[in-house]
Formats: C-alpha cells, sequence, structure tokens
C-alpha cells in the first residue's frame, strides 16, 4: 500500500535548499579554478556540475514517464538511498551516461546549465504522481518520490566534494601564479609548419573551432610572436566587417579584438591593434610579472619561436596541443630542447576530423 502521510512539503524545501546551496558554490569558483583539477584528482568543479546536470535531466526524463500503483510503501528505499550516497567515504562509480564529457567549459554556460536543468525538475516535481511506481535502468523498481529523494542526497554528495576541493583552493598560498598555457597545432611527427612555413595542413573544423574557442576563453592575456602577431593582426580585424563570416568567426574576431594582447619583438617598433602593447627585452622578468598578477589563464596562441624562449626559461605550465592527422617530413620543429621535462597528462580529446587534443601540465 502506499505510504499517505509523507510530508512533501519537507521534501520539497530540502530539494530548494539543497539545490541552491549547489549553484551558490559553483558559482563561488573563478573562471580558472572552475577548470582546475583538485590537488587530489578527481573532477574539477565544472565536470562535476555536468554531471549533477546530466543526472538531473535523467531524473526529469524517469518522472515524465507513466508510473503505476505501488504495492509498497512509497519511500521504502529512502533510507538505503541516504545511507549509500552520504556515505562520503565510499567511493562510487558513476554510469556512463551521465559521465562529464569535457576538460575546459565556461562557467556562465556551466551554471546556465545547471540552474536550468534545478528548474525544470522542481517544476515537474511537483507536477508529478510521486506514488508511483517506475523502472528505472539503475535502480530498477523505484518510486518518483525515493527518485527525488535520490536527487537531494546526490547533489548533498556533491556539494561535500565541492566543499573540500574549494577549501584546497582557498587555503593555497594566496600568491600563487596564474598559468601561462601553450596553444599549437602539430602534427603527428612534430612539426608546427613545414619547410616552406606553411599552416595550411592544420585542421579547422567547427568541432576544432569550438574547442578552441572555448580554450581561449579562460584566458584574459593572448601572447604572440612577431610573425604570428603580425599574421592574426592581418587578418582577424578584417572577420568583423566580412559579411560572409560565420558565427564561431566573429565570436573569435570579438574577442581577438578586446582581449589584452602582447606581442614579443626586437624589430618592431610600434604595434596598433586593439588592447596591444609591445615587449622588446626582459621578457622573463615581464612574464613573471604578469603571472603575479590576478586573474585567468596568460595564453601563447603558435609563435614558435617566442614558445621554445619560453620552455628554455622554463615559464610554460600548460600545453594544449593538437595533433594532426598528417606528416610533414620536416620543418619547424614544436620542441627545441635539449634537457628533459616531465609532464602531467590531464586530458585527452578525440575529435571527428582525427585531430587527438592532449592536455599536459607541467608541474
Amino acid at each position: 500500500m502506499m505510504t499517505q502521510n509523507i510530508n512533501t512539503g519537507e521534501l520539497f524545501a530540502s530539494l530548494d535548499n539543497t539545490t541552491s546551496e549547489l549553484v551558490q558554490l559553483i558559482s563561488s569558483f573563478s573562471e580558472t579554478q572552475i577548470n582546475e583539477i583538485p590537488p587530489a584528482g578527481s573532477w574539477t568543479p565544472a565536470q562535476v556540475a555536468e554531471h549533477v546536470t546530466k543526472s538531473n535531466i535523467g531524473i526529469i526524463r524517469s518522472l515524465q514517464k507513466d508510473g503505476r500503483l505501488s504495492s509498497r510503501a512509497a519511500d521504502a528505499g529512502v533510507e538505503e538511498l541516504k545511507k549509500t550516497f552520504l556515505d562520503f567515504d565510499k567511493k562510487l562509480k558513476s554510469p556512463e551516461f551521465i559521465l562529464p564529457t569535457q576538460d575546459i567549459y565556461q562557467k556562465k554556460s556551466v551554471i546556465n546549465d545547471l540552474e536550468t536543468s534545478i528548474t525544470q525538475l522542481k517544476e515537474l516535481s511537483r507536477r508529478a504522481k510521486l506514488f508511483e511506481m517506475i523502472s528505472h535502468p539503475i535502480f530498477g523498481e523505484v518510486t518518483k518520490l525515493e527518485l527525488l529523494h535520490f536527487v537531494i542526497y546526490h547533489t548533498q554528495r556533491h556539494i561535500h566534494q565541492l566543499k573540500n576541493i574549494f577549501a584546497i583552493y582557498n587555503t593555497e598560498v594566496k600568491s600563487k601564479l596564474r598559468n601561462l598555457v601553450a596553444f599549437m597545432h602539430v602534427s603527428l611527427d612534430g612539426f608546427v609548419a613545414n619547410t616552406r612555413g606553411e599552416m595550411d595542413w592544420i585542421t579547422i573544423d567547427d568541432e576544432v573551432f569550438k574547442d578552441a574557442i572555448m580554450l581561449a576563453d579562460n584566458a584574459d592575456i593572448a601572447l604572440f610572436g612577431r610573425v604570428t602577431y603580425q599574421m592574426m593582426e592581418s587578418y582577424w580585424p578584417t572577420v568583423l566587417s566580412n559579411n560572409s563570416s560565420t558565427e564561431l568567426e566573429l565570436k573569435h574576431a570579438k574577442w581577438m579584438e578586446n582581449i589584452s594582447k602582447i606581442v614579443f619583438s626586437e624589430t618592431l617598433e610600434n604595434v596598433k591593434w586593439n588592447n596591444t602593447r609591445l615587449i622588446k627585452n626582459h621578457i622573463p622578468q615581464e612574464i613573471i610579472k604578469l603571472k603575479q598578477h590576478p586573474g585567468k589563464n596568460i595564453m601563447i596562441f603558435g609563435s614558435p619561436r617566442l614558445t621554445h624562449s619560453f620552455i628554455q626559461w622554463d615559464l610554460i605550465d600548460e600545453y594544449r596541443i593538437n595533433i594532426n592527422p598528417v606528416i610533414l617530413g620536416g620543418g619547424m620543429p614544436l620542441f627545441n630542447i635539449h634537457n628533459r621535462i616531465d609532464l602531467k597528462l590531464v586530458a585527452t580529446k578525440m575529435f571527428r576530423s582525427g585531430v587527438a587534443g592532449l592536455h599536459y601540465k607541467t608541474r
């Protein structure tokens, strides 16, 4: 028989409070922190948010199903759910279909998606017949009431996880330097340009381009060598006035126009592109000064010779390398070093075009 004296008011209040706390906690991470892997490993805050969003969407679909009258108490499984998901010492394996799929996210987009799933879930829960029983791919025979309790306990579990991550970030030394990220397209045999300096072999389809835009959104300073800077300066401003420019091109062109840009060159006398500064000497000291200022990542785009110097000076913290499905046989190498550098593989991503995206950290 159905349990008739369940206080759904308390249930909905708990759902409201728990989901609100999660959103506030996710919002408390900076744009950089939300994509940083905690020192203890596991997911980034953004990946936790995507995971919870996917889980919420799955519960929404379950609540929309036609159910049947339960032959047992509708809350019979609640205590077991609570015991399982609030045991923070026990590691649980997430179903594959709600695993996070990316390693770099835009904070605003992550929060919007999470809030949308929460709003839909709360609205539907107040209309759903919570005492109905349905068949669920993970829980088997379960009532809709029990699924709402799962949402609460599952969310509380990840709130606990995020609080631990937040505590780690905020007990670190306040003067922690922000990261300098080198972003480069490379051939399978390790070259960034062929023997003629050409880069027409690089794959830039919509999927690769979107990934690069998301990566760029996590930076607020762009660094260039002279050659790359002049190439960018001659192209991206024209995109803004070109009627045939795509939405993605326009988005990145606006980002390029507005971001703080620094070009390193001993031969250039001046720079005219909007928000651009020229640095001619004392480069390592200037980079260290930049790192000490609060903000997002600092990103070097292409600029292989400048990258070689940065590697020599031990200034690069992360490598974002897109390996293209082509062998050039010669040209400008990505690395021109003589000493070993140990790296930590953070993430990999395979694109449909055959490009392999690699994310490494140096420390």
